[in-house]
């Protein structure tokens, strides 16, 4: 099996259905949210982006991509993709 390379924009683009930010635009609609100030200046600074809009967008296109990773890997669970190296694992 060989390596594939992804970028974050194509991972993007597969999470929200989203080619590109240009075309993306006109999908673009301004909301007005009550929302943690605190909460919303920590992932900000976590995603180092540029402004709040910014921040949400990427948070939100990071929750879709999980989602879509954790679907995946439901799917293959139990096929023999995946071996489970912490099956026999006891918590500290």
């Amino acid at each position: 099996m060989g390596w594939v390379q992804i970028t974050w924009e194509t991972l993007v683009a597969k999470t929200t259905g989203r080619p590109s930010r240009k075309s993306a635009e006109a999908r673009i609609r301004r909301k007005n949210i009550n929302i943690d100030q605190a909460k919303l200046d920590r992932v900000r600074k976590l995603l180092a982006a540029s402004s709040e809009t910014e921040a949400v967008d990427q948070a939100l296109s990071m929750l879709l991509l999980r989602e879509e990773l954790i679907n995946g890997i439901e799917q293959i669970a139990g096929t023999g993709g995946i071996d489970n190296v912490f099956e026999d694992d006891v918590e500290p």
